[in-house]
Parts: structure tokens; sequence; C-alpha cells
């Protein structure tokens, strides 16, 4: 879990996707273990919000695993050299920042699902036929 997490403290009948909702899980499974001998600070959803949220809470997360890929080693195999230098900047476009996309390359970070999409949609813009081509694919819970 990352540090810093939102943890919503929302009973079943407080709000209807409690069941689903990550945050909530995670809540109560660190309220159902055994307090640590030091505990400390942790955040959570204002309960005002949960009480609002009749139309969705803003603060929902799924608890479905999502399908990480990893790493991009073969990503640029099968584009013309004279397009790879043009195609390799715009990937590195979908990441925030240039250090994600080589983490990313090298499989040290997983790709999000938009990620993925992202890269797509550089192939498409670029004409290319051919989908991207992922080292290997994960299923992980997306925090």
């Amino acid at each position: 879990m990352p540090k810093d997490y939102i943890y919503c403290p929302a009973a079943d009948g407080a709000c209807p996707r409690t069941p689903q909702c990550l945050r909530a899980i995670a809540y109560r499974q660190l309220t159902a273990t055994e307090a640590p001998a030091k505990p400390g600070p942790i955040r959570i959803v204002h309960p005002a919000c949960v009480a609002n949220a009749t139309d969705g809470c803003e603060y929902y997360r799924d608890s479905t695993p999502v399908r990480f890929a990893r790493g991009m080693t073969k990503l640029f195999d099968e584009i013309p050299h004279r397009l790879e230098a043009d195609i390799r900047r715009r990937i590195m476009a979908c990441f925030s920042c240039r250090s994600y996309y080589f983490q990313s390359r090298k499989g040290e970070r997983l790709i999000t699902p938009k990620e993925q999409q992202d890269i797509a949609n550089v192939f498409r813009r670029a004409g290319l036929k051919a989908e991207p081509e992922f080292d290997n694919y994960v299923e992980e819970t997306y925090w």
C-alpha cells in the first residue's frame, strides 16, 4: 500500500460502494489487525464526504485487480528506423517524467492501463498497424 494512502471509514450501510471500494477495504483491514507498538497518523476521507456520496464518491477506488504492463524492451522492434526517434519522443511524453519512461522501459515500474492506451494512440497517430508489444503483463491492485 502506498505511503500516505487515503483510507475510508465508511460502514457498509453508509455507502453502497463500500464492499468494492479499496479505500474502505484497506481501512477495515487496518482496524481489524492488532495495533502496532507505535501507531502513526493516517489519512481518511472526511465522514461528510461519505454522507454526501449518493451520486458517487470522488475518492472511490475499485478493488478489482488491473492489468499492468511490465517492460518495453521490444516496443521499437517493428517500427521503421526513420520513425523511431519521433515515436520514442512521443512515447516519453506519455509519462509524467523522463525517469518514469526509463524505469517503465526496463520493467522497474509498472505501466498503467492509461499509459498503455496513450502509447497505443501514439502508434495509431503515426500510422502504424502494429499494436505496442510490452514484455509481459501482471495483474495488480491499482492503489
